[in-house]
């Protein structure tokens, strides 16, 4: 059975169609203004599968924080759905059963499991953040704690078998952050498993079930002000800056000293003071790594040495991995070897994530390949590339494509009345 959750109130779903808002339409109806009608309806496809829309154009549903669009999208267990500003949980309760006990030999071996690079870097209790090595999702630590399960109300949601309901637990101490293991199968700490609770040092990998999570915080001894998380050749400009148009942002600036221009930019899209920093490319090979010789120099500690290059040739931009430790990712599935960068998508070196932006590119595609490549993004769910879950075709109306027919017909026809008048 299917539900949403409103506090502690649950809505199961209707096995075909229903419709949430207020007043007398509503199925599930909201403590709020009556007058604002239906906005959301949950519809089921003929697989099973559920997915969401808004009721009319002017109905404002997020899923997961994402403003919906015309079309419907799917929903997965654990999703946060916000409507009329309130926030229900969706819960599949087939995704809750007991948790599938598994062994110590079938746990698998930490090989090829990310890790933290250099040495442990002890953190103070504040700045606590996880950011999955899946999909570049991140969660920041409240002061109550974060909980990690299958159970939709856990903060991270990991809806696998063998995860428990209530898996693990990152919280605040006097001495730092720290994890606890309140599951059947462990919790494990760069690939070591944790026995009760364990303190997290800065860039540790928390392992529960197949997925991974890197952890952040800020550190007890910070490195100087000149050595920020994240620094280029040449000017950094921020998504802030003022300015009409995009291009002019990016493109029509140059570095003091610096007359090339620039090709391309890297934006930065991870939470916390580094977000919306964007680096600008101004040669056709640009290396990328923690090293002092890289051109866009990350020294976050999950990024390699020498970790990526982004090349452009004839036929357009690529990405190339360096056989880096943690890995490179294009909009979210990581790539053996080179991968061809197609409009603007998300780029991630270990666990910085950034937005690739070429030259030339307008405003408006860029805001449309943003809007898409998120909408993407959360369908694929937490666990989509180390456990493939359940995505569904949305039903289509083709309304749509036949006013655009019409609209194209009207035109040609009010085209051809003109040219006849003047002859």
């Amino acid at each position: 059975m299917a539900v949403l959750q409103l506090n502690d109130k649950q809505f199961p779903l209707s096995a075909t169609t229903t419709r949430i808002g207020a007043g007398a339409e509503a199925d599930i109806v909201l403590p709020t203004d009556a007058s604002i009608g239906v906005q959301a309806v949950i519809e089921r496809t003929g697989d099973h599968a559920i997915a969401i829309r808004r009721a009319g154009p002017q109905s404002e549903v997020r899923v997961n924080g994402v403003l919906l669009g015309p079309e419907p999208t799917p929903l997965m267990h654990g999703d946060k759905v916000e409507v009329a500003g309130l926030e229900l949980r969706f819960a599949d309760e087939s995704k809750r059963g007991a948790t599938q006990y598994m062994s110590v030999e079938a746990i698998p071996p930490a090989d090829g499991m990310a890790r933290r690079t250099g040495a442990a870097r002890a953190t103070l209790a504040t700045g606590g953040r996880l950011v999955s090595l899946v999909d570049g999702k991140e969660y920041v630590v409240p002061e109550k704690g974060l909980v990690i399960g299958r159970d939709a109300g856990s903060d991270v949601v990991v809806p696998r078998n063998e995860v428990s309901r209530r898996h693990a637990e990152v919280m605040a101490t006097d001495s730092g952050y720290v994890v606890r293991d309140m599951s059947s199968n462990g919790v494990y700490v760069n690939g070591e498993r944790v026995q009760g609770s364990e303190r997290l040092a800065r860039a540790d990998v928390i392992r529960v079930g197949g997925e991974e999570f890197r952890f952040y915080a800020d550190v007890e001894n910070p490195t100087p002000a000149s050595a920020s998380p994240a620094t280029a050749e040449g000017v950094v400009l921020r998504a802030d800056t003022p300015a009409p148009s995009l291009a002019n942002t990016l493109f029509n600036q140059r570095a003091v000293g610096d007359p090339r221009a620039v090709l391309a930019m890297l934006e930065v899209l991870n939470e916390g003071p580094s977000k919306g920093v964007r680096y600008p490319i101004r040669t056709a090979l640009a290396h990328i790594g923690r090293g002092t010789n890289s051109d866009v120099r990350l020294t976050d500690e999950s990024v390699s040495e020498i970790h990526a290059k982004i090349q452009r040739r004839a036929d357009g931009w690529y990405a190339v991995d360096m056989n880096s430790t943690n890995g490179t990712w294009v909009d979210g599935s990581r790539i053996t070897g080179e991968r061809r960068l197609e409009g603007a998508p998300d780029i991630r070196f270990g666990g910085v994530k950034l937005r690739f932006i070429p030259a030339g590119m307008s405003e408006e595609a860029l805001g449309a390949l943003s809007a898409r490549s998120a909408a993407a993004e959360r369908q694929r769910g937490l666990g989509a590339t180390t456990d493939p879950r359940q995505t569904a075709t949305a039903p289509q109306g083709g309304t749509s494509k036949l006013l655009w027919v019409l609209l194209a017909l009207f035109v040609a026809a009010a085209a051809f009345f003109v040219l006849r008048g003047r002859a």
